[in-house]
């Protein structure tokens, strides 16, 4: 038991390690717990993690070499700097809308779904993302598999959600409760730097590889 209690700790704080470095995550789960409140953090995870099913069982059969070849990382930048460019785009026009209402939180109406895909596309766009994958999650993860077989990797996948649960739940959650001490203007400039943020590091994925 304490064996288990120590990989899924060891996950948990591997998993801060990567979730608390700010990046595209990090910047829609503040610039949506602005918009649409403290819920917008548990299901940005779950796109998250529904990309990181995808890279566990790619190793699993093996294919985690490809995701680390050059030609991969070469596809993730062109393809995930498009995206980032784009959801900051939208982002943009996202600012321009925020009324009232919006900090105030009474227009709290939304779909989940848009948020789990921002979640897995500001994940999958993120070459930084799979570099901590190859370098921390996968061996995290192989530690769990030989210390305790198949309850090792349950230890392993408990941890690792939890501590990206907690974090950003815990972001959407502050900046939820703290919006209701900015005006409209300071939310429109903190969503505009966020889009910014989104579109400067889409731009630098493309043309400064």
């Amino acid at each position: 038991m304490l064996d288990l209690l120590g990989l899924a700790s060891l996950s948990l704080v591997a998993a801060l390690s990567g979730a608390v470095v700010p990046g595209p995550v990090f910047v829609i789960v503040v610039s949506e717990a602005l918009k649409k409140g403290k819920k917008a953090g548990p299901l940005v995870v779950l796109g998250h993690l529904a990309i990181e099913a995808i890279i566990i069982s790619m190793a699993f059969v093996g294919l985690d070499a490809l995701l680390g070849s050059a030609e991969a990382a070469k596809l993730v930048s062109y393809v995930g700097g498009a995206a980032l460019i784009l959801m900051g785009i939208y982002l943009v026009r996202t600012a321009k809308s925020f009324g009232a209402d919006d900090v105030s939180g009474s227009n709290t109406q939304f779909a989940s779904h848009g948020l789990v895909a921002a979640g897995f596309l500001s994940s999958g766009s993120n070459p930084h993302f799979f570099l901590w994958w190859f370098t921390t999650g996968i061996p995290v993860m192989a530690l769990s598999l030989a210390t305790a077989g198949a309850v090792g990797f349950i230890a392993f996948l408990t941890g690792h959600a939890a501590g990206d649960l907690l974090w950003f739940s815990f972001i959407s959650y502050s900046v939820d409760k703290g919006r209701r001490f900015l005006n409209q203007k300071a939310v429109r400039f903190i969503l505009s730097g966020s889009a910014l943020f989104l579109i400067a590091f889409g731009f630098s994925l493309i043309f400064l590889r």
